[in-house]
């Protein structure tokens, strides 16, 4: 797909059917957690919203361009669709703007970019303290979002990682996780939380053609996002199109990416794309790359009593025993007794392997790991055949 082939869809355009919801200007002017500092922010507030019943919120950074009913996203808009058909849960948008001091967001990176939770401390405790002087909202975790670009995809990132208690989704755009020490240090943290994952759902774009420059290579920076991610087993979705450092292709994918991020959420209704049981039915070619070695195998999966029932298969040592199989959300797991060819894979022979698949429609993606004493990964791939 091409930048020009990204385009809006239905839910990014106002229907005349649905209920519109209302946008209010605010600034905050006595931060304490950047003292000097003034923040203009708008509040969404949806047509459903009732004062008896607190509303989720989602956080915007650079909240002008997410706000605009003309720009790439067009958040508000998309907010009345999904709402009204309860595809997303009735929800508060803050749309905040990086602070200005001497001239016009010129805080921006001092406040987007630190690995620290001052950020996040001041939406949870100023931001959202104001705003709930004129809504009520949710106050557990799984209720809140955050979501940014750039720098502001960072800060998203970042908010959630170091206030897991109070933040469980992110959306990050273009998200800039580059720069020595700053956001370039969070493949290598994610990877350490491999076997304990925070308990944050991601949702990261970016384009092939994204910006690169002494500081970093913003396409292979959000790659190495979604690889560590993946290592760490965390639950999270990568997009990478062919845009640059824009908003564009992001906004096409938005209603889908709240599709996803709020999948779950009680009263929502779920996709009907989305993975289940009975849709894993059926045989599976399995790619594993076992370091520029292709070997293939054939999985079946069939339902049972007990869930799913699974069968291995390939030419190099018939079949393999499937010890456990199972499928929660989007992710399927099987373990299976390691197979004799499995000597010249690496180095020593470990009795088991672990494949971990996200499934998407009629294709996986995932990992298979032969040991967790020096936990490493090998990239599987797979498509259904029946």
């Amino acid at each position: 797909m091409t930048r020009s082939e990204y385009t809006l869809g239905p839910d990014s355009t106002p229907q005349s059917d649905v209920p519109k919801g209302t946008i209010e200007k605010r600034c905050l002017t006595d931060s304490r957690c950047y003292p000097g500092t003034s923040h203009d922010y708008w509040i969404y507030v949806p047509h459903q919203y009732r004062d008896a019943e607190a509303a989720c919120v989602m956080f915007f950074q650079d909240g002008d361009a997410y706000v605009d009913l003309e720009g790439s996203v067009r958040v508000p808009t998309v907010f009345d669709n999904l709402i009204d058909k309860q595809e997303m849960p009735t929800c508060v948008g803050v749309f905040v703007n990086p602070a200005s001091l001497e001239e016009q967001f010129d805080q921006r990176s001092s406040e987007y970019c630190p690995l620290t939770d001052t950020y996040a401390r001041f939406l949870l405790e100023e931001i959202s303290v104001d705003v709930a002087k004129e809504v009520s909202l949710v106050g557990d975790r799984e209720g809140r979002a955050i979501c940014g670009m750039s720098d502001g995809g960072l800060c998203a990132f970042n908010a959630a990682w170091h206030r897991t208690d109070a933040i469980s989704k992110v959306v990050s755009h273009i998200g800039s996780y580059t720069r020595l020490h700053q956001g370039s240090d969070y493949p290598y943290l994610i990877r350490n939380t491999r076997g304990d994952p925070k308990p944050i759902r991601v949702f990261l774009q970016d384009g092939e053609n994204d910006i690169n420059i002494t500081e970093g290579n913003w396409t292979l920076a959000n790659l190495a996002m979604a690889s560590a991610l993946m290592y760490a087993r965390y639950d999270y979705r990568f997009d990478q199109g062919t845009g640059g450092h824009d908003l564009v292709h992001a906004g096409a994918i938005f209603p889908d990416t709240l599709r996803w991020l709020w999948r779950d959420f009680p009263g929502v209704r779920r996709d009907p794309a989305h993975p289940t049981l009975d849709s894993l039915v059926g045989e599976w070619e399995i790619v594993v790359n076992y370091f520029g070695d292709l070997r293939r195998s054939m999985l079946r999966i069939e339902r049972s009593t007990d869930g799913l029932s699974g069968s291995l298969r390939n030419d190099d040592d018939g079949e393999l025993e499937i010890l456990a199989i199972s499928f929660d959300d989007e992710i399927l797991s099987y373990t299976f007794v390691s197979p004799p060819s499995q000597k010249s894979w690496a180095k020593g022979t470990h009795n088991t392997m672990n494949t971990w698949l996200k499934v998407f429609g009629d294709s996986l993606e995932g990992a298979l790991s032969m040991s967790e004493d020096i936990p490493m990964d090998l990239l599987v791939r797979g498509h259904r055949i029946h």
